[in-house]
């Protein structure tokens, strides 16, 4: 079954969208292009000449390496054409078509343009806004921030991806500079913790997007489970991985419930039913322990199975560990007992220093210590012995026979990949599916290793430099620059869990909250790592920390849309529009549901405008390579960039600017003495964004030196190739390959299948199945309590993202990329439901449909498409729409918003949202003017 579209020829094509020769209303900004060279401008007397600078894509947390082509005619530039950059190893010179359309995005004639203050007497939400200028939007902040008295713990900040990924060298000094132990990251209870914790609690890694690329080109076999993201909703460094590995001939297997794009090319679709992944990777996981189907060499040597353990009086599975806290083991064929060191990457050594060949089974009956001992291999197929195909089959609606084939397969045909998976929230389990898949590709022996899963470049740099320190006993470099994987994570949670790293003594409320909760018995969460739980009741005024009233009272927002991207958008728009919050300030290019709720909006210039003030690691790449941006063009408009931003509202709240750039220094590395002397050059030549033009140069000394390069070296590279190679991928793989040449950054060094991050977390309280140290069932709990089958119109609730936007983004409003969803908007913009359900509710292909959720009642109204390609017991719909702003002309009031169905329900280890764990009803409606029934 593939994907059936209608005709695309370019007459239809300028049909739909508008676009005829009369004029381009959906793919020119008129007014803008006319003030940056219109294509019918006269021509100087020189002609017209073209440039090309170099840049990274920011429509996406792929970062692709893009080649911009800008003209010049009559002293007036403009960018006319974007492509990938074809000297990058990261996205192989392809781009898609998000990244062909970001030019749009700086002609877009409804981007900010220059500050705007809520019009007075006007209320959050209502979007009346002022234009004003600079100064009079800072002395607004700072008026309404003495006027409420607002404290700096009273102070949040919300950040997407972009500031995350690009400014967190910034807004992390930025935020322990002023005092502020709240902040909010978008990606995190998304996918970031969500999803990649269970990864990561198997690997070490932290942002599973950023350090695992799998090799694609060289795998046999690739498995995709629970996820289209990655590849048909378009990561491009992976789409051209996997087009090749598909070229080269690997069989591909897609388990989803829904036939996806990324299904659409698979050899087969197995179409599951909602929430029931883990349960076929389990009953996988089992099949290719039960059957040997690992690497036994790499198991032993690599990983932390053949260490001994045992169940405790109450049931729960510990490693049987000597008095020095060292795992033990038994030797091959015999029942003796060895002690390996607690942290290492290989076995092979015993604590001693003897050789050492450790055992996956035990002999019969062995005993240690008084209890009967068993290595964690086999204490995993004893926790999931119930976990058979036959058990897989009745909650799947799989045959028992295809779980089977597909777990042979996997095994037999090395190299194998199952993707690792994107976007992780969906249900309470997925954290431990995550896991489960880490696990299954660990079997093979398949972890950075060709055709398996391959950590970037990046990542190897610094977990090589962790470790050479850690040999040579000395302080490794500035945390923010050096730290990798779990180690980063732990570093956040350290920071912003305890009051003692603030002056005032408060640490995050979303800790003060957890603490609230647990001591009251109620539901709490472990690790709520930059994340929202708390924030409600912090606005409300009913969150309290060691006695006294724990208030947010401002709110910062940067370049993050947490109305349409958190659950549901009736809590934010509540938050943001609450008596008790006294300023929202938010900092953005383009409107959006959220900054409709601002007092204050700075904006920023688009990526294709500014030259970065670092640079960085090549993303996921594979190879070491060092990438910056070039400014293609001058801002258009009246913008300034984020760490000016951030510097001046430091000098705003707390007037500290000389220790904002002293701890940038201390977690960064970055000199703040030469910052300041290049910064009042900048000042004093009449710079717009003098900090980060000052930041850029001090960033380019920094990465020549480390490159053994000069400054003007590595701009001349950038200027002509756009990256700087450092160090190939089989260059890294031979000295830095984790863990066959270097510890992974887990707490052993090793692959762990049992966790030892799961094991502290344990042990600080978790008792919920979320926190088994070992793989285990845990049922999605869709329809809690019932017992009987679906209504006739009850559908699981699924959604996913579409090619041509960016999850919860603002480029739905793009030109470009508007036109296409409209052409495709019986596909993006509407709700799937199989023709066998939707016949016996009368709803037919286009119907306009009410949609609810069968636990809380939430609605959204939307419209039918009719398909073969979903699950039975399956609705769909894209997440990418739904925007209400009606300054995003293009955009506002295009399909339905995800947001308004989800409910706020969160799982117990990082508050996670469980966005697809409810049921939802479907009835058609008819809409008549002015009313729907």
């Amino acid at each position: 079954m593939t994907w059936k579209f209608p005709d695309f020829s370019r007459r239809t094509f300028l049909k739909i969208t508008g676009t005829g020769v009369a004029g381009l209303t959906m793919l020119k900004s008129i007014d803008v292009l006319s003030k940056t060279g219109s294509p019918r401008a006269k021509a100087g007397a020189g002609g017209p000449s073209e440039e090309i600078t170099y840049s990274i894509c920011n429509f996406c947390s792929s970062l692709c390496n893009i080649r911009v082509t800008t003209r010049t005619e009559n002293d007036i530039k403009r960018i006319i054409k974007l492509d990938g950059n074809p000297n990058s190893t990261l996205n192989r010179g392809k781009i898609c078509a998000r990244g062909q359309s970001g030019l749009r995005q700086t002609y877009d004639t409804d981007r900010f343009k220059t500050p705007l203050i809520r019009v007075e007497g006007s209320k959050r939400g209502e979007a009346k806004f002022r234009p004003a200028s600079w100064e009079e939007a800072y002395a607004y902040i700072a008026k309404r921030n003495k006027e409420a008295n607002i404290q700096p713990w009273e102070w949040t900040m919300v950040g997407g991806w972009t500031s995350c990924v690009f400014y967190m060298n910034w807004a992390v000094p930025f935020a322990l500079t002023n005092g502020i132990p709240n902040i909010i990251a978008s990606p995190m209870q998304h996918c970031v913790t969500t999803g990649h914790l269970g990864t990561d609690s198997v690997t070490g890694n932290f942002n599973i997007h950023d350090e695992v690329l799998p090799d694609f080109d060289n795998a046999k076999y690739i498995l995709f489970v629970a996820n289209n993201a990655s590849i048909g909703a378009v990561s491009t460094c992976r789409m051209v991985r996997f087009a090749a590995g598909r070229k080269n001939g690997a069989k591909v297997v897609a388990l989803d419930s829904r036939q996806s794009e990324t299904a659409a090319k698979a050899d087969e679709w197995i179409a599951t039913r909602p929430g029931t992944d883990l349960d076929f990777c389990l009953a996988m996981l089992k099949t290719m322990l039960d059957e040997k189907l690992y690497d036994a060499d790499f198991l032993r040597q690599h990983s932390n199975m053949p260490f001994l353990s045992y169940r405790d009086a109450e049931g729960q599975w510990q490693l049987a560990l000597d008095a020095k806290g060292q795992p033990r083991v038994v030797q091959e064929r015999s029942s003796e007992i060895r002690a390996l060191p607690a942290y290492t990457n290989d076995n092979g050594l015993d604590a001693q220093g003897r050789p050492c060949y450790p055992a996956l089974h035990t002999p019969a009956g062995l005993t240690l210590d008084g209890h009967r001992v068993m290595t964690v291999l086999e204490a995993q197929l004893e926790e999931i012995r119930a976990c058979t195909p036959e058990w897989a089959e009745n909650s799947t609606g799989i045959p028992a026979a295809t779980i089977l084939r597909i777990a042979r397969e996997f095994g037999s045909s090395r190299p194998s990949i199952i993707d690792p998976g994107w976007h992780g929230a969906r249900y309470g389990n997925m954290m431990m599916l995550r896991r489960v898949q880490a696990m299954i590709q660990a079997l093979t022996g398949g972890i950075d290793k060709p055709g398996g899963w391959i950590m970037s470049g990046e990542l190897h740099r610094k977990q090589a430099e962790v470790i050479k320190a850690k040999a040579e006993g000395t302080a490794g470099g500035p945390p923010l620059t050096t730290l990798a994987g779990m180690p980063f994570a732990k570093l956040v949670i350290d920071v912003f869990s305890k009051g003692s790293n603030f002056g005032h003594g408060k640490p995050g409320w979303a800790w003060a909250f957890a603490a609230q909760e647990r001591k009251a018995g109620r539901p709490w969460v472990m690790l709520p790592v930059l994340a929202d739980t708390g924030l409600k009741e912090s606005v409300e005024g009913t969150l309290n920390y060691q006695g006294e009233p724990y208030a947010t009272r401002a709110i910062l927002i940067n370049a993050a849309n947490p109305v349409r991207h958190y659950y549901p958008d009736s809590r934010w728009k509540e938050i943001l529009a609450h008596k008790n919050v006294a300023l929202v300030v938010a900092i953005d290019v383009l409107p959006s549901d959220t900054t409709m709720y601002a007092d204050v909006i700075l904006p920023n210039s688009t990526y294709l405008e500014r030259g970065e003030p670092n640079v960085y690691g090549n993303g996921v790449n594979h190879d070491l390579t060092l990438v910056t941006r070039y400014p293609a063009i001058a801002p258009l408009y009246d913008t300034r960039e984020m760490p000016d931003i951030l510097l001046k509202i430091t000098n705003i709240l707390s007037g500290k600017d000389d220790a904002f750039m002293d701890t940038i220094e201390k977690l960064t590395g970055m000199n703040a003495a030469s910052v300041r002397e290049k910064m009042a050059k900048k000042i004093k030549d009449g710079v717009k964004s003098p900090f980060s033009a000052a930041c850029r140069e001090v960033a380019f000394d920094m990465a020549a030196k480390e490159a053994g390069i000069t400054a003007p070296q590595l701009d001349a590279a950038f200027r002509q190739k756009g990256v700087y190679l450092v160090e190939s991928k089989d260059r890294l793989l031979e000295r830095a390959a984790m863990p066959r040449k270097l510890p992974m950054p887990t707490d052993s060094g090793r692959v762990e299948f049992y966790s030892g991050l799961f094991d502290g977390l344990r042990k600080m309280g978790g008792t919920a199945p979320n926190f088994s140290v070992l793989a285990t069932h845990i049922p999605a709990e869709c329809r809690p309590g019932a017992t009987s089958i679906l209504a006739d119109d009850e559908f699981y609730f699924t959604y996913g993202k579409a090619p041509t936007v960016s999850y919860a983004s603002t480029n739905s409003n793009n030109p470009v990329l508007a036109a296409i969803n409209q052409f495709k908007k019986d596909i993006y913009t509407t709700a799937w439901i199989h023709p066998a359900r939707a016949s016996y509710l009368g709803i037919v292909d286009g119907d306009p449909i009410r949609i609810t959720n069968s636990l809380t009642g939430q609605a959204a109204d939307g419209h039918a498409h009719v398909t073969r390609l979903i699950h039975r017991e399956a609705m769909f719909l894209y997440s990418c729409f739904g925007a209400e702003n009606p300054a995003l002309t293009r955009s506002v009031g295009v399909g339905t918003a995800t947001s308004k169905l989800i409910p706020y329900s969160v799982e117990p280890v990082v508050a996670g949202f469980r966005s697809q764990e409810f049921t939802v009803r479907i009835k058609k409606i008819t809409q008549k003017k002015g009313a729907t029934t």
